[in-house]
């Protein structure tokens, strides 16, 4: 059947040439037999790759279920149609793209297609980071955007993130009508005319000097301030554009692994871009090393991500996000004495939660995501409420509500004023984080990724979620548990007692219910919780972990953890 399929892709008169001197030769290895051929031929054919979290990502090749050409064509044909109906008064768009292989040429064949639909398409003239893109959106008032990449993936993959006409990451209506216009055109589109092209112009150069002039306005400047010294890594990304000129501008010195400041989208010293894991400092630990640096801060590839490794007990560690959004909220908090409402995720340490509410910060909680977030934003605006600051536990973060996106470039210059206040009264970054826990409550945090790679294994995740769901239960970690919520049916339940999740259940007059999403959250006794999410297209679920006393508790949650979910 695979094979069927694809021959009928074959067909297809638009294909492109390099994509069908690809797939051809897979295609006769699979028909004559090929295993590993055929297994390759099904996993390309079996379905079309899906519309999912505000876009697409998959690896680079020919077929239904990868990232190319047609698959791009096909997915902004049905996004400008969404966004004439949507946004019918705004006549622009916006594209941009990252540093990886291929994404200049997505890129520039998604603004063709936007350029053939009627906009003028405002294209970057280089790879440019995620958040600024979001701020050129919403500053330029287009109807829609698009940003080629795949944020820290390894270099076989890339990606297409769609943005609404807020320059937010579609949600619905949007996403399900995307999705839903997809289908009514050819799984092969025919390529736009080239009469459109002299609709696309580049973004104007005046957007970059203003997004600088934003990162510059976020500094506190606290008194007797030293600078620390930092070493800073793109992984080869986009925040090289921004992130040194940023750092001149505010007169803070900067260090650059030099290795990994080059755009380069096969990540030869970090096959792994991403942030989140400390083998993919390696290159940039080196360089700590030798030129004595205080600390190290990252980007991932696109720059929506900041990470920070800095000493811990004798060896650099790499803070959780838990605990970095945690500090700089205290920190703008006691320099900038911020007012207003602090977002962040269901999921994310009650950290942050806390240290917002000690700072006389309202909390506003969402699902999982910036689109979540941002979609909070807008209605802290419609109310005429203040936004204070956003954060989720996976290495985001948000200062300005110029943006509906996290920001890891702008958060790389505020985190590196942070660590040189901090510096200056003796501390390092996780002495600092002591001291705030000290003052707040003690809080340890994990994330465990499970996978179960075998067949079924998505269908394994979801039965296990809903035998959790169904029993309830009474006990975890050894402790007990007090109460549970259920985002799926929007429930929260506490013995007998059942009453809607509610977003802002410390201010009831202005709280709404939440988002259905498939997550649980039980909460224990000692104020631990464990949180439960699986993918709703990977064989992949994340449990997330909270611990107010020990970490031996996370202990024993992750192996009950795993003991449910049948790993």
């Amino acid at each position: 059947m695979s094979t069927a399929a694809a021959r009928q892709y074959l067909a297809f008169p638009h294909l492109e040439p390099e994509l069908r001197a690809e797939l051809e030769p897979l295609v006769q290895a699979a028909e004559k037999g090929d295993a590993a051929a055929l297994v390759e031929v099904n996993d390309r054919f079996f379905e079309p790759l899906a519309f999912g979290t505000g876009g697409l990502r998959g690896i680079m090749a020919a077929g239904l279920r990868r990232m190319n050409k047609p698959n791009v064509r096909r997915t902004t044909l049905a996004l400008a149609q969404v966004a004439k109906a949507r946004a019918p008064q705004a006549k622009t768009a916006l594209v941009g793209f990252d540093t990886r292989l291929q994404s200049d040429v997505f890129a520039r064949e998604a603004a063709r297609v936007l350029a053939a639909a009627g906009y003028q398409v405002f294209l970057g003239n280089r790879p440019l980071p995620t958040p600024f893109l979001c701020y050129a959106m919403r500053k330029l008032g287009t109807a829609c955007g698009i940003i080629i990449t795949a944020s820290h993936n390894p270099k076989e993959y890339n990606g297409y993130k769609a943005y609404d006409e807020k320059g937010a990451q579609v949600v619905s209506p949007w996403d399900t009508e995307v999705e839903a216009a997809m289908a009514s055109f050819p799984l092969v589109p025919e390529p736009p005319p080239a009469e459109g092209d002299a609709r696309i112009v580049p973004i104007p150069a005046e957007l970059e000097e203003g997004y600088l002039a934003l990162g510059l306005s976020l500094m506190t400047r606290p008194a007797g301030f030293k600078p620390a010294k930092v070493l800073y890594t793109p992984f080869h990304g986009t925040g090289i554009a921004f992130v040194p000129e940023l750092f001149k501008r505010a007169g803070l010195p900067l260090e650059i692994c030099a290795s990994q400041a080059v755009q380069d989208g096969t990540f030869p010293t970090a096959p792994r871009p991403n942030p989140e894991e400390i083998a993919a400092y390696k290159a940039p630990l080196a360089d700590a090393a030798k030129a004595g640096a205080d600390v190290v801060l990252s980007n991932d590839p696109d720059a929506d991500r900041i990470g920070l490794v800095a000493p811990h007990d004798g060896a650099w560690e790499l803070m959780s996000g838990n605990d970095l959004a945690a500090l700089t909220l205290d920190y703008l908090c006691t320099q900038k004495g911020l007012k207003g409402v602090m977002v962040t995720t269901v999921v994310t340490s009650d950290l942050l939660a806390e240290v917002a509410r000690r700072h006389g910060l309202e909390v506003m909680w969402t699902l999982t995501g910036f689109k979540n977030i941002a979609l909070c934003m807008d209605i802290l605006g419609r109310n005429g409420e203040t936004y204070a600051y956003s954060a989720e536990e996976s290495f985001g973060m948000q200062l300005s509500d110029q943006m509906r996106d996290k920001d890891g470039v702008l958060a790389a210059l505020v985190v590196a004023e942070m660590v040189g206040h901090y510096k200056t009264q003796g501390l390092g970054p996780y002495e600092a984080v002591d001291a705030l826990k000290a003052r707040v409550g003690m809080f340890h945090n994990r994330l465990v990724n499970l996978e179960d790679p075998r067949p079924g294994g998505a269908v394994r995740f979801a039965e296990a979620m809903t035998r959790i769901r169904e029993a309830g239960l009474k006990a975890f970690g050894g402790e007990k548990v007090v109460s549970w919520e259920d985002f799926q049916a929007c429930q929260w339940h506490a013995g007998d007692q059942v009453e809607p999740i509610l977003d802002r259940p410390d201010n009831r007059a202005k709280a709404r219910p939440m988002d259905l999403s498939n997550v649980l959250k039980f909460r224990l006794e000692s104020g631990a919780f464990a949180a439960f999410r699986p993918s709703g297209t990977e064989p992949k679920l994340k449990v997330y972990l909270q611990s107010r006393t020990d970490a031996a508790l996370l202990d024993r949650m992750e192996t009950e953890a795993r003991a449910l979910l049948g790993l």
